[in-house]
């Protein structure tokens, strides 16, 4: 389901991949790697699209009394911006 919905999503669908883990005390991680250009849109605006997404997964684990996390793999998302906020030239902010 969640790769069905991923690569609806996504403007690069050749490019998702998902893969299920099992944790361990009936827990299951779900990893979704996608295009970094289509990110945003499985996230969605302020993470409406994600949540969605597992509120769904949520709800279809139930009935195997089972706990689905579902997130995202890109390593884009883990590394820190080049430049903090209100400065992207690198140049000094007026006081």
């Amino acid at each position: 389901m969640v790769e069905y919905v991923a690569k609806s999503l996504a403007e690069k669908p050749e490019e998702v991949l998902v893969e299920a883990f099992e944790r361990g005390g009936g827990t299951v991680a779900i990893k979704v790697k996608l295009a970094d250009e289509d990110v945003g849109r499985f996230i969605g605006k302020a993470g409406r699209n994600i949540e969605a997404i597992r509120t769904l997964v949520r709800v279809a684990s139930l009935r195997d009394r089972k706990r689905v996390f579902v997130d995202l793999a890109n390593p884009s998302l883990s590394q820190p911006h080049s430049a903090p906020r209100g400065r992207r030239d690198g140049g000094e902010v007026p006081a």
